[in-house]
């Protein structure tokens, strides 16, 4: 497959509309996704073998819509949000709504997997998932053509590269001989594929992860399409089943980042410059395992689920109504504010507030 790079549109205006360099200055602009029409997402056999719970690896098939109860509950969960959100003072973009089993796609739900704001420039993700090729296309076309305009401007938006031929990403990779346990990625290095959450801005620091979604191509390809004074670090991920970063680590506020010590470990961390004098806690309560009785399935979303959040600023940050014990312990150790949203079936489709945002503008 090769690949060529033709779209990458440079805009101008008096106000930023892309500028973020952190995860905890305060939120100006986002984008919150929809839920609408999600179906499973439509992957290979060996991939649901990697990391996906066993009982509903036969839901993962094309085309194969979200319970509608789950769909109907989600959506209002997240114009909820977008709500509260607006209510502090936040501007909220929403994408449009997609038919995604008409598609063959996933859901608009989650665009912190397929957009990257780094500083003044947002980047679209290369996804190894070809059920996700489309998402931004068909979702949030509307939102990146109002970004790019007018001609001149003080950020850029980076488009999805052009992928011609036939996918190799899964060369190599099939049910029977792969084994989710022997460190092995389900996806090979043939050509560039990375997932935007599995990176996270530490200002001029980003910081990233290998998983079952991002490749070393990938890697090297947003290396070259960040701006300039930006530099990415790789942490070696602990767990075989790594799927974006946003359940390994959390940075509340500059010098203080909370991490799951399952994922990573401290001396991972340590090693890393971006995090030169940070003061690093691992979370001690393992999250409770999710699902019923206590809630809807969690068909591909971790426990770690509660590490999802997204910052309003230094001092608050969304956190599932559910996920007591976790604002409780924040609010003792940092004197955080935890504004506490229902989320579960958001969660249930795949991700919790970190991933259902995009933040546009910061500062």
């Amino acid at each position: 497959m090769r690949i060529s790079i033709d779209a990458m549109s440079t805009v101008k205006s008096q106000e930023p509309r892309v500028n973020a360099e952190d995860e905890w200055s305060p939120l100006r602009s986002v984008i919150v996704g929809r839920a609408e029409h999600s179906c499973f997402p439509s992957v290979p056999r060996h991939l649901v073998k990697a990391f996906l719970p066993p009982e509903f690896a036969d839901e993962f098939r094309p085309c194969n819509p979200f319970p509608a109860d789950i769909v109907a509950k989600a959506s209002w969960e997240l114009d909820n949000f977008a709500r509260v959100l607006r209510q502090h003072g936040v501007a909220v973009q929403r994408p449009d709504e997609v038919d995604w089993r008409r598609h063959g796609g996933y859901t608009g739900a989650m665009p912190r997997d397929r957009l990257l704001t780094v500083g003044t420039t947002l980047i679209e993700s290369i996804p190894a998932w070809p059920c996700r090729r489309r998402e931004i296309e068909l979702a949030y076309s509307t939102i990146l053509s109002g970004l790019s305009h007018p001609e001149e401007a003080g950020w850029r938006v980076v488009r999805q590269p052009t992928l011609t031929g036939r996918d190799t990403i899964f060369d190599g990779k099939d049910e029977a001989t792969f084994d989710p346990d022997g460190g092995e990625w389900t996806i090979n290095n043939s050509r560039p594929a990375f997932d935007a959450a599995d990176f996270m801005r530490l200002g001029k620091y980003v910081v990233g992860q290998l998983s079952h979604a991002t490749n070393r191509k990938g890697v090297e390809y947003l290396r070259s399409v960040l701006p300039a004074g930006y530099t990415l670090e790789l942490l070696r991920s602990e767990s075989t089943h790594a799927l974006h970063i946003d359940t390994t680590i959390l940075p509340l506020r500059r010098g203080l980042l909370v991490y799951n010590e399952e994922y990573v470990s401290e001396a991972t961390l340590r090693g890393l410059r971006a995090l030169d004098g940070w003061e690093l806690r691992a979370y001690p309560h393992r999250p409770p395992r999710p699902g019923p009785p206590n809630g809807p399935p969690y068909y591909m979303a971790s426990p770690w689920l509660v590490l999802n959040g997204l910052s309003l600023d230094e001092g608050r940050i969304f956190v599932e109504a559910k996920a007591t014990e976790f604002a409780a312990w924040i609010k003792a150790e940092f004197g955080m504010e935890a504004i506490m949203l229902p989320f579960q079936h958001v969660n249930s489709i795949g991700g919790s507030f970190h991933c259902a945002t995009v933040d546009l503008v910061r500062g």
